[in-house]
């Protein structure tokens, strides 16, 4: 059925973004508009959502909330007034004259009589299966599974509920659809809207000024609905000073990290950061200086029309409060432009980034998080040139093992370095010859181990300071 795999194309996957709690996903009041017909799925529109305050009507509460309709937020085509309800089981939407747009009782799991889109008929259920990785025949739903009640006689006139985030999450009316877009990203866009955020990224920032960017990995219990966070890595950037390159003035930044999933940590890097009156270039991209508020709309791109949104928002991480400017296309990738350092960052799937600590102008905010040391498996906590001839590598091991170690150009695949030793337990300290390294220049290392009990292997890589 092709609107199945329209559903888990442009909802479903959208779930990785994560929240607090499950709830929040409801939070985003931005919706994509589109038509899907012979296998092409065409963006025609978005819908900016805003709620105002519950009204009485026939002994019964009713949500009033506005919906714009535009292809440019500067520039609102169509406005609406509705009224939405969930109770004891039962969503009724309301149009601005109190006509009934939908009535149904999604407690029920067998055919019913409801009202889609101002018709009375009769629909079908289907619950919508988001798991990734059961059997599709051992679902047991819950409140938290979506539900698609469509018209018996056509699957494409549907509503799509999810009631313990009481939302309509997608509609069809058998022409186009509308979709509720969910994720931390749409949830600070919309903060923006409704506050009406706007920031300036002319940012002022002296030697020594630093921030740090840590990643979390971040997913649902499906048995409390809170989210639950793994520390994945940290990354220490440092402005040092000014510097001119090919007559363009340049910021030289230092970078360093951390990876808490592996144990390593990353050697101290160097890079450059273009900048002039008008910006500055992060990689080959170009960041202006400007005001920046608000932006949503539909542009198109190789042919095919997607949607562009831009907005202004708010982080607290451990009473540490910062802007941020955020930035989501219809690809999976989610980026953000900080108004007070030059290091813009971007999201992938479900690791969430966040600014834990900040030194600006010399002033310290938030908690600068640490390194800390895995004690429970093997693991390599270091690598690094101490010469143009030989490495330093520092491996951590939970018993005595022999241990083979090859160090690799990466363009050749020549073996440069080699060591055959047998490890203590716990920390392991060795330099190893090679021939010449080139500086700059990146390498690899493989680690073979065996013992009577445990073998294995792991890699990793260095880039030559000589």
């Amino acid at each position: 059925m092709r609107i199945i795999i329209l559903m888990t194309l442009l909802f479903l996957t959208q779930f990785s973004f994560g929240q607090a709690s499950r709830k929040e996903m409801a939070e985003s009041k931005i919706y994509v508009r589109a038509t899907y017909f012979d296998q092409n799925n065409e963006i025609i529109g978005l819908q900016v959502r805003t709620d105002f305050k519950d009204t009485l009507i026939e002994n019964r509460n009713f949500l009033k909330f506005k919906t714009e309709d535009f292809t440019d937020y500067s520039d609102i085509e169509k406005t609406d007034i509705y009224y939405e309800s969930f109770k004891d089981g039962n969503y009724i939407l309301l149009n601005r004259t109190l006509q009934t747009v939908h009535n149904i009782d999604y407690n029920k799991t067998n055919e019913q009589i409801a009202t889609l889109f101002g018709e009375q008929v009769k629909t079908s259920l289907e619950f919508i299966d988001t798991r990734r990785s059961y059997p599709r025949d051992s679902l047991v739903a819950t409140d938290k599974t979506p539900r698609k009640y469509f018209k018996t006689e056509n699957s494409e006139i549907y509503a799509l509920l999810i009631p313990a985030l009481k939302t309509l999450a997608v509609s069809s009316d058998g022409q186009f659809y509308t979709k509720q877009l969910f994720g931390d990203n749409y949830n600070d866009i919309s903060e923006g809207i409704k506050n009406n955020f706007q920031t300036n990224n002319r940012f002022d920032i002296q030697s020594g000024d630093e921030i740090q960017l840590f990643y979390r990995r971040k997913w649902y219990n499906d048995s409390t609905g809170i989210a639950e966070y793994q520390d994945k890595q940290f990354k220490n950037v440092k402005y040092i000073g000014d510097t001119i390159v090919d007559g363009n003035k340049s910021l030289k930044m230092e970078i360093e990290g951390y990876n808490y999933l592996s144990g390593s940590k990353e050697d101290t890097e160097e890079f450059l950061i273009q900048v002039s009156d008008s910006g500055y270039y992060s990689g080959n991209q170009f960041i202006p200086f400007k005001d920046y508020k608000t932006e949503l709309k539909i542009i198109g791109q190789n042919g095919q029309k997607s949607f562009s949104l831009q907005g202004v928002s708010k982080d607290t991480i451990n009473g540490f409060t910062y802007e941020k400017i955020v930035q989501a296309t219809s690809d999976p990738y989610r980026y953000f432009i900080l108004p007070f350092f030059p290091m813009p960052f971007v999201e992938f799937g479900n690791v969430q980034g966040i600014i834990t600590y900040s030194k600006i102008k010399g002033i310290e905010k938030g908690t600068k998080r640490e390194r800390t040391y895995i004690t429970d498996e093997n693991n390599i906590r270091d690598i690094s040139s101490v010469s143009d001839r030989k490495v330093e590598i520092e491996i951590y091991f939970l018993d005595k093992l022999d241990i083979d170690i090859e160090i690799k150009d990466y363009e050749t695949d020549e073996i440069i370095g080699s060591l055959k030793f047998k490890s203590k337990k716990g920390i392991n300290s060795f330099i190893i010859e090679t021939d010449k390294l080139e500086k700059g220049k990146s390498y690899s290392v493989q680690i073979n181990y065996k013992g009577d009990n445990n073998s294995g292997s792991f890699s990793n890589g260095f880039k030559s300071k000589h």
